[in-house]
């Protein structure tokens, strides 16, 4: 029997110069769906973020026996999704027929930034994660997939780009893969100007910062990655959108070999912290385990900080001195952040409401990695380090096999005796990793030194409430005249809050009608860490 397999056609549409949406078709064979399946599955809410605003009556199905009446519900929600779905009132036969209207969402400077999943008008062009728009079968089966565009409506010149390819896209993959993927069409600017099949970068607008660098630079270092990483399949292709409002960052998908970072007039990244994004963003590619982001996380960010770190270094991309500029840096982030002693369930928590703790397995995870890999060079005198753990698990997950948590513990106690988990465990509870001081040597070395933690003086919900509230009597932002019930009209965004005294930050704050600005250094206690140097 022939597998089942879907055919998608992609069709944007403009009005008066800007997309309006996308017109999504799809032919679905070889399945036969119930009352009790779904036909279509959209998030109404993705991570606090609207997906597209499909009606209840707004798709159509037809299959070989006619139309297919369609009924309509919402889950309840999750913390991270409330998905609608169109379920058939009967069952299917043959060639199943679908197609909706996916509007862009309507972004304008007031909105706030988030996840860069919805989609979006730019211009002529638009841009989305397909988790955001692409309402698919509710299914686990693996489809022989297409992917396809039309441009017709399109100025002339337009491109059609996934995260799997430009133009048509034939793929084996679940519904849930295929929706976990980055789309652009337009008027599109790319690195190379001709893209090959394993790297482009892709953008609509003009940008502030020099795109084509960047995307030289990570086309250079994903290479240099598919060798360490022994990819047998390689692809990469990273997106960049243009914010009407204030705001950057970045957002990935599970398994979609994308990327897609966001930028605005009023708010570009340099040229160079783009790159350091970049290549944090590239790493996850290959380092994930499954499980759990509580579990995991730890292992996901810490393995994206640890080798953006040392394979550009390893591999001449950065310097030593900028090497130890960037590790100092991450330190006094990981040391200075006041929520790292928290256990990792705890810190995941509060994660969507507390930007400190979306913090904890960057640090915790990096500098974790750090002082495993020194651990297992010692113990094999050198024949083994970390790489080869990362190694184990790559082969394991490309063998089709789970590489959760169980498998991290069981290959680090192989290299490390019950020590290993116990070091594992603690670091998992929130006890502090303060690496050898030899951990990187012979060129770079370790000390001890007492780092400040970040302390604003009041709760750090207000940057989210843009009301003051919690404000400690005695501490920084009492000194300063800051007091509850106090209206934050402009504040840095909580996550480029300063990591290290010597910076201060500057609120402007509106009380009785009146607005007046502080400005102050936002420190508190000592805590033991450890910073670097190069050696001799």
């Amino acid at each position: 029997m022939a597998s089942p397999s879907i055919e998608i056609t992609l069709a944007p549409e403009v009005a008066d110069g800007v997309a309006t949406g996308i017109r999504v078709s799809f032919e679905l064979r070889g399945l036969v769906l119930t009352e009790e399946d779904t036909l279509c599955r959209l998030p109404q809410i993705l991570v606090g973020v609207a997906g597209a605003a499909v009606t209840d009556d707004g798709v159509t199905a037809t299959d070989d026996a006619g139309t297919i009446p369609l009924g309509h519900a919402v889950d309840d929600p999750t913390p991270t999704w409330t998905f609608r779905r169109w379920k058939p009132q009967r069952t299917t036969q043959g060639t199943v027929r679908v197609e909706y209207f996916a509007p862009v969402r309507v972004v304008t400077a007031a909105t706030t930034n988030g996840p860069l999943y919805d989609l979006r008008a730019e211009g002529p062009g638009v841009s989305a994660a397909g988790v955001s728009f692409l309402a698919l079968p509710d299914r686990e089966e693996e489809l022989t997939a297409q992917v396809a565009w039309d441009l017709s409506h399109l100025p002339a010149g337009a491109r059609g780009v996934s995260s799997h390819g430009e133009g048509t896209v034939h793929r084996t993959a679940t519904a849930e893969q295929l929706t976990y993927t980055f789309f652009m069409a337009g008027p599109v600017s790319s690195h190379p100007q001709v893209p090959g099949d394993t790297f482009g970068m892709y953008w609509l607008s003009e940008t502030k910062f020099d795109a084509n660098e960047v995307g030289r630079h990570v086309e250079l270092l994903y290479q240099q990655m598919c060798a360490f990483f022994r990819d047998p399949d390689p692809g990469y292709r990273v997106f960049v959108r243009k914010h009407p409002f204030v705001g950057n960052g970045g957002s990935a998908l599970p398994g979609s070999r994308g990327f897609m970072f966001g930028w605005s007039d009023e708010k570009t990244q340099t040229t160079a912290a783009l790159k350091r994004l970049l290549e944090h963003e590239t790493v996850h590619n290959w380092t994930l385990l499954d499980g759990d982001p509580a579990e995991v996380s730890w292992y996901n960010e810490g393995t994206a900080e640890y080798y953006s770190l040392l394979l550009t270094l390893r591999t001449g991309v950065i310097d030593e001195d900028t090497f130890v500029s960037l590790l100092n840096e991450r330190a006094h982030g990981y040391y200075g952040n006041p929520v790292q002693t928290l256990s990792s369930a705890e810190a995941a928590r509060i994660y969507w409401t507390d930007w400190r703790a979306q913090r904890v397995p960057y640090g915790r995870g990096q500098f974790y990695l750090l002082d495993v890999d020194h651990k297992i060079r010692q113990a094999s005198e050198g024949r083994r380090s970390l790489d080869d753990i990362i190694w184990e698990l790559l082969d394991r997950k490309r063998a089709g096999q789970e590489t959760g948590v169980d498998a991290w513990i069981e290959l680090i106690t192989a290299e490390l005796g019950q020590d290993g988990r116990k070091e594992y465990e603690a670091m998992m509870a929130g006890q502090w990793v303060l690496p050898s001081a030899n951990c990187l040597s012979p060129r770079f070395t370790g000390r001890e030194e007492q780092i400040r933690q970040l302390d604003v003086g009041f709760n750090y919900s207000s940057f989210r409430t843009q009301t003051v509230s919690g404000v400690v009597q005695g501490g920084n932002a009492d000194r300063v005249g800051i007091r509850d019930g106090d209206q934050i009209v402009q504040a840095p965004a909580p996550h480029s809050l300063p990591s290290k005294p010597a910076k201060e930050i500057t609120l402007t704050l509106a009380r009785d009608g009146q607005e007046f600005e502080v400005t102050y250094e936002p420190f508190g206690d000592l805590v033991p860490g450890m910073l670097w140097e190069k050696t001799g």
